[in-house]
């Protein structure tokens, strides 16, 4: 299992972080293409939209896993421990209800697109292509979550049997 999930984040990071390169590489492109050698690219604006917002949007996962989002903890930290573990429960059933919500919607969204046809603008990429990634995304903070939640009734656990030995 270990080896799978570190192959699994590697797959994360290197996936994240490319998309967002070459979604940045696309534009310096296309400002180079615009600015000095007068030939914009309309395709450019679209491609790089769609491989940043892409990447950003896997990148979430990344930074759950890393503790990297954002958060208010001002409150949090006053608690006693075992409020701070019940708070920390709650929200990550929050953030699965929550990741959930967008993997079904998303998924509705790229059926209904695949349905219809619709295709991006300049382009012409299938838009259930392009949206599918908030399917994607709902998986990958679902498995995140869940992962965060067992780590949490883990602790709780260990804490528990901790107390129970003194």
């Amino acid at each position: 299992m270990k080896r799978f999930m570190k192959v699994y984040e590697f797959l994360e990071d290197i996936i994240s972080g490319g998309l967002l390169s070459v979604g940045v590489t696309l534009i310096f492109y296309g400002v180079i293409m615009r600015y000095v050698f007068n030939d914009a690219r309309s395709w450019v604006d679209e491609i790089s939209q769609y491989l940043i917002i892409w990447g950003t949007l896997i990148g979430t996962s990344v930074a759950l896993r890393n503790d990297h989002h954002i958060k208010v903890d001002m409150l949090f930290n006053v608690l006693p421990k075992k409020v701070q573990h019940i708070v920390t429960l709650f929200a990550h059933c929050v953030g699965i209800t929550f990741s959930l919500f967008i993997g079904y919607y998303g998924y509705k969204l790229v059926a209904f697109t695949h349905n219809t046809g619709q295709v991006s603008t300049d382009v012409g990429i299938p838009l259930y292509l392009v949206y599918s990634i908030l399917p994607l995304t709902g998986a990958l903070l679902t498995f995140r979550f869940a992962i965060k939640l067992y780590e949490t009734f883990r602790v709780t656990s260990e804490i528990g049997h901790v107390a129970e030995r003194m």
